[in-house]
């Protein structure tokens, strides 16, 4: 959807880009922005004052409100743009053109397909396309869509990420480390232990990496900044250690995408616990056929070494009826509708030292749950 601002904000947006001489940084995908940009402004916060968009909220009044803050008095400003809203924000992106542009993923297609599907990413990363002049464009190498974007952007300063060697900023020899995190190294070189539980986020790292060595940052100051200062943001994977169980915070929103990367982070948590037991709410961006995606999320977990799947809600009914399908599961699985329910649930089932991960059911309902396993 594209909106227009009028001449009188045009010009008056215009003049504060004008007067603000410090970096700029523009982040946009299909997931991972906030961990992302949550990164970032953990290292930047040790070095001065950071504007930057609320944390979940990459809509357009957002940026807009972040846009009207911009002033001299901060030295870095971070922008977060939510392309999956819809939202095009070429005009705005005209006005603030960041020096730095990181698109953190866009979605899976075999380069046979491309196409004009590039044409349609580009118009949804403009974070990329309306860069400063000798701007960086930071994408993600591994993902086909977000690489093929360095062949059309005018930069020529395009830095890639990822799990491949051919990348700028690479992450190799991954390995789990329960409640440690993931330890890996960085381009082959640099050994590195994160409190994050999921590729998805050492990708979002290595994004981070890559901006900020753009802006002249020295890499060894960024790691020691990342595994000394660095926690994921609540709703995104942060841990909670609690009288012997780990809680995993999920709880921001639930997506075919997101659910993958969550159920997969927990079982790197499997060696060092008992049970294994997933909390999760209703997906949404599942398409035309709410009911079959679930269920097909269903088939998934089904797969995994999971030991508990509690669902709350409507449509997540039918990812447990997924996995109750296949022959075989082992799996206890139960539908909630109040988290009262859920809370006698896990009297039942998390008697011994357990990993449990809460995804899409709110802050509120991880709040109380936190707390339930704290007084018991």
């Amino acid at each position: 959807m594209e909106r227009k601002l009028s001449t009188e904000d045009r010009k008056k947006y215009l003049q504060l880009r004008r007067n603000f001489k410090s970096p700029v940084i523009g982040i946009t995908g299909n997931v991972g922005k906030t961990t992302t940009l949550s990164m970032i402004d953990t290292f930047l916060s040790q070095r001065g004052k950071v504007l930057k968009s609320n944390h979940s909220y990459g809509n357009w009044q957002n940026a807009i409100k972040t846009l009207e803050n911009l002033s001299p008095e901060f030295d870095y400003a971070l922008f977060e743009f939510d392309i999956n809203r819809e939202e095009q924000f070429g005009e705005i992106l005209r006005l603030i053109k960041p020096n730095v542009g990181v698109v953190t993923n866009f979605g899976d297609a075999h380069l046979s397909y491309l196409g004009g599907m590039v044409d349609i990413a580009i118009k949804k990363s403009e974070v990329v396309k309306y860069l400063a002049r000798d701007g960086a464009a930071i994408l993600n190498q591994d993902d086909e869509i977000c690489s093929a974007l360095g062949k059309y952007v005018q930069t020529k300063n395009v830095v890639k990420f990822g799990l491949t060697r051919n990348a700028q900023f690479f992450a190799s020899n991954l390995e789990h480390k329960g409640a440690q995190g993931l330890k890996f190294l960085l381009n082959g070189t640099h050994s590195i232990t994160l409190p994050v539980y999921s590729i998805s986020d050492v990708y979002n790292f290595l994004a981070a990496v890559a901006s900020l060595t753009s802006l002249g940052f020295n890499i060894h100051t960024i790691i020691d900044v990342f595994q000394t200062k660095f926690q994921l943001p609540e709703g995104r994977g942060k841990l909670h250690r609690i009288n012997g169980y780990y809680i995993i915070d999920e709880s921001y929103n639930a997506t075919p995408r997101s659910v993958a990367k969550a159920s997969r982070a927990m079982i790197g948590f499997k060696p060092s616990v008992k049970k294994v037991i997933y909390i999760l709410g209703d997906m949404i961006e599942s398409g035309p056929n709410i009911e079959e995606q679930h269920l097909n999320m269903g088939y998934f977990l089904s797969a995994l070494p999971i030991d508990c799947l509690i669902t709350v809600g409507h449509y997540a009914e039918y990812i447990g009826k997924g996995v109750t399908h296949i022959q075989g599961s082992e799996k206890i699985v139960k539908n909630c509708n109040s988290i009262d329910e859920i809370l006698l649930t896990l009297d039942e089932v998390a008697k011994d030292r357990s990993v449990i991960t809460v995804q899409g059911i709110g802050q509120v309902a991880l709040r109380r749950l936190v707390s339930y396993i704290e007084k018991h």
